[in-house]
């Protein structure tokens, strides 16, 4: 029956490859016998040595961290770092996450678009400024400026805002982000006013083929916004790129959970011949190409999503050994183990936060 899978034998094999086949070098190396070394240019090597240790160490455990990204998490790597490939033109400190490199294709992009069964969603909290002669107005929120046209972006009841008036203003039913075509739910991608985002967030993500794309933007926004809930659910807008295990991925706060999982035995059934079998490491599997986890609440770095958070712990648990001269697979597993209890997180639930 969907989701009711133990977790899946796939993570704890990569578990197992992480600490018997990784090896660190202080010449900003990292090797494992299955791939091609992932370094930096020599002379960027020599440079890197001559400042400060601690700095050499956590740029090390940044490169480490991508390494475990893109090999483990979501398989970016795996084709480029190949033994039998020509030398990848992978940049190692690149953001695999976010990689703006990625060109869009139109045709594509566009089937997306017509797929999105949304409207677009009234943003609130904005305030006129100004009104121009034209009779557009000014409205800004935060540091953000805008004119828009009263008829076509304002709700009827304030039409005839006046200069300080605070508004809601009608907003697209898409985003663009670093590689996705993003869908933003009819009723926005956030209640207002309901605390911090980060502590609310869960997501869910999706292995599939571009045609499970298209088919599953289609069914997911019309679907999600029949019920009236926040949402947004991005897909890479390339299809050449769908050879990672987090093609797409669907945000949604944790208080509409039985609502979305509701959904998801709607969609998968059907569409389940778009998915491929593999999920991000350290997801909850729910069923082949299908997985969860919540937002991080305890980031590295404010805009860390869950796979990058929980590759940094990884890597930190290694570095660890490895600078303490234990890099037996014990030592290391333990070493892991150890940075996970001290942020709270279950071992054996990983895709959770401390609760």
């Amino acid at each position: 029956m969907l989701f009711d899978n133990p977790f899946p034998n796939q993570q704890q094999a990569a578990l197992e490859d992480i600490v018997n086949n990784i090896e660190i070098q202080s010449n900003f190396c990292i090797n494992h016998p299955n791939y091609q070394p992932f370094t930096i240019a020599d002379e960027t090597v020599a440079r890197f040595q001559q400042l400060p240790q601690d700095i050499q160490h956590k740029y090390l455990s940044l490169l480490l961290r991508n390494f475990l990204y893109g090999i483990y998490y979501n398989g970016y790597l795996r084709t480029p770092l190949a033994l039998n490939t020509s030398r990848a033109d992978i940049a190692p400190h690149q953001n695999l996450e976010n990689n703006t490199l990625l060109g869009i294709d139109l045709d594509f992009y566009q089937r997306l678009h017509a797929n999105n069964q949304g409207t677009g969603y009234f943003d609130a909290n904005w305030q006129v400024i100004s009104e121009e002669t034209d009779g557009s107005i000014a409205v800004t929120k935060g540091s953000l400026t805008m004119h828009i046209e009263r008829e076509i972006h304002l709700k009827s009841e304030e039409k005839s805002a006046t200069i300080g008036s605070i508004v809601a203003i009608r907003m697209p039913k898409n985003l663009m982000q670093n590689g996705f075509y993003v869908a933003v739910g009819n009723v926005g991608q956030e209640r207002q006013g309901n605390g911090d985002i980060d502590s609310k967030t869960a997501r869910i993500y999706f292995n599939l083929t571009p045609d499970g794309a298209l088919a599953v933007m289609d069914s997911m926004t019309k679907y999600l916004n029949a019920a009236a809930i926040p949402f947004t659910f991005k897909v890479l807008y390339n299809p050449s790129e769908y050879k990672r295990h987090d093609c797409g991925v669907l945000y949604f706060e944790r208080c509409d959970s039985e609502v979305v999982f509701g959904v998801m035995q709607t969609i998968y059934l059907p569409n389940r011949c778009h998915f491929r079998p593999e999920v991000p490491l350290f997801t909850k599997f729910l069923a082949p190409g299908l997985s969860f986890a919540e937002e991080p609440t305890k980031k590295f770095t404010s805009q860390e999503s869950f796979g990058m958070n929980r590759c940094q712990i990884v890597a930190n648990g290694l570095m660890q050994a490895w600078q303490n001269g234990n890099n037996t697979p014990e030592e290391r597993l333990k070493a892991i183990r150890q940075q996970f209890s001290q942020l709270g997180i279950e071992w054996e639930r990983p895709y959770l936060n401390h609760h």
